[in-house]
């Protein structure tokens, strides 16, 4: 599913949901021109400082990020179900430190890792990822942490250099506990190493070395076996029956997930009994899309879907308006569920639909208004878009499995626990994801751009199960 998973560059994770590193790769050249320099990232508040509950800032950390307290709600225990962010007891009452110490643990802290992508030729693409993590531990910090231990995110910044990421996931293996939240479009270079490690990795993949490594267990999982696709034929066979399409075009920005996530919808469209009628492979750089946009509308193309970053997506969508087009169904992708999304192509986001497999803050659930909550707290101004949600997810399924390790968590103890999750919901966070086994969600919701905003219009209520 597509959720399942400027002037800038690359990036579109798949949010698609995506897998990726098949197909042509990053030139060295371009790999070099992300260098924008080096370190850690401490992030949260929108001038890279730390934020508190209260939105006041933190004196900011060298390499740790230290969620800080304020909040009023708990967890539940995972287990094969998952866990939700319910509750007013939440786990800190349910055990105290342990008094056995293990790799990112201390009788009075628990150290977290992230390596995601802040600067670079898309500076700060992977800061909402940051974002969500940090805002959900600083939720279940306020009640003490898990079993009496605070929870510290320790960050580290890739710079869209594959070798960086490898490079800082090994330094925080042997740190920290768990990796969660990560928000990279090189994160294949840290596949190899959290495998090798032995260490949990909840976070958002984005190519396939990472989709395949058997320790990530992401929120929005990806089957990785060849032509399972993108997972995204059930909710383009819904678009299909509502608005009878007819031909389908893939339009991507021509890098490696790009490359491979247009192959993966392919099948999808195929699946859905969708005719892909044309594939539009740009240049990361490009901005002017009024070409593609006439040949669509020449072709009688009725639904697009995209392998892009917003401010692409907002170039597209403002071409289709210049040539006075407007497909059936624009179907951006995931990624586009921003606000960022709706400023940048203001009139010409209307209309736009997508399929999720997570609930927004536009519902008003109890799981995501925490999420909300939360979010605007630690990182105030801050957009809460695709990656700042699951990012939280990330966190929620961590913190059920930290809860179920018991008091004297472990590296492993944390791998067998995700192990486990095969049907996790997170309280409605979620309509039902299998991370352990890397089954691509079956649960979605249609959102579509209606007067400049996000309105949920299918089903009425929660997910529709396919």
């Amino acid at each position: 599913m597509p959720f399942r998973r400027s002037v800038t560059l690359l990036v579109v994770l798949a949010v698609l949901s995506a897998t990726a590193a098949c197909g042509s790769r990053l030139s060295d050249e371009e790999r070099a021109l992300a260098i924008s320099g080096v370190g850690q990232t401490t992030g949260g508040g929108t001038d890279g400082t730390d934020v508190a509950a209260d939105g006041s800032e933190l004196a900011p950390a060298e390499t740790t990020t230290t969620a800080a307290a304020g909040g009023t709600t708990g967890g539940t225990t995972g287990g094969t179900t998952g866990g939700s962010t319910g509750g007013t007891t939440g786990g800190a009452a349910a055990c105290v430190p342990g008094k056995a110490t293990s790799t990112g643990v201390t009788p009075t802290e628990i150290k977290v890792g992230n390596v995601s992508q802040i600067s670079g030729l898309v500076p700060g693409f992977g800061q909402t990822g940051v974002n969500g993590a940090k805002a959900y531990f600083n939720m279940i910090n306020t009640q003490g942490g898990v079993c009496g231990r605070k929870l510290t995110l320790v960050t580290a910044d890739d710079r869209f250099q594959s070798a960086t990421n490898r490079s800082e996931t090994e330094k925080l293996s042997g740190q920290v506990i768990a990796f969660v939240g990560s928000t990279s479009v090189v994160d294949d270079g840290g596949a190899p190493v959290i495998d090798a490690k032995g260490v949990a990795d909840i976070s958002l993949t984005t190519t396939s070395p990472r989709t395949k490594a058997k320790n990530n267990f992401s929120p929005n999982p990806i089957d990785p076996t060849e032509g399972a696709g993108n997972g995204s034929h059930n909710i383009l066979g819904y678009f299909k029956g509502k608005y009878g399409l007819k031909k389908a075009a893939i339009f991507y920005q021509d890098v490696a997930t790009g490359v491979n996530q247009s192959k993966n919808y392919a099948i999808d469209f195929e699946k859905a009994g969708i005719p892909v009628v044309a594939k539009y492979p740009v240049a990361p750089t490009a901005t002017n899309f009024r070409s593609q946009a006439t040949d669509m509308k020449e072709k009688g193309v009725d639904i697009v879907i995209t392998i892009a970053e917003i401010g692409a997506i907002s170039n597209l969508a403002r071409a289709f308006e210049d040539v006075d087009y407007f497909p059936k169904v624009p179907f951006y992708g995931a990624q586009s569920y921003s606000q960022k999304f709706l400023k940048t192509a203001g009139s010409a986001a209307e209309g736009t639909k997508i399929g999720l497999i997570f609930d927004v803050p536009e519902t008003g659930g109890t799981a995501i208004s925490q999420f909300k909550t939360w979010y605007q707290r630690s990182a105030p101004g801050a957009d809460a878009d695709f990656f700042a949600i699951l990012s939280w997810v990330a966190a929620d399924m961590f913190v059920n499995a930290l809860r179920a390790a018991g008091p004297d968590p472990t590296q492993a103890k944390i791998l067998a626990e995700m192990r486990k999750v095969t049907n996790y919901t997170g309280g409605g966070l979620v309509g039902g994801t299998n991370p352990a086994q890397k089954k691509q969600p079956k649960c979605w919701h249609i959102l579509e751009v209606k007067g400049g905003k996000w309105v949920k219009t299918y089903p009425a209520k929660g997910f529709q199960c396919s």
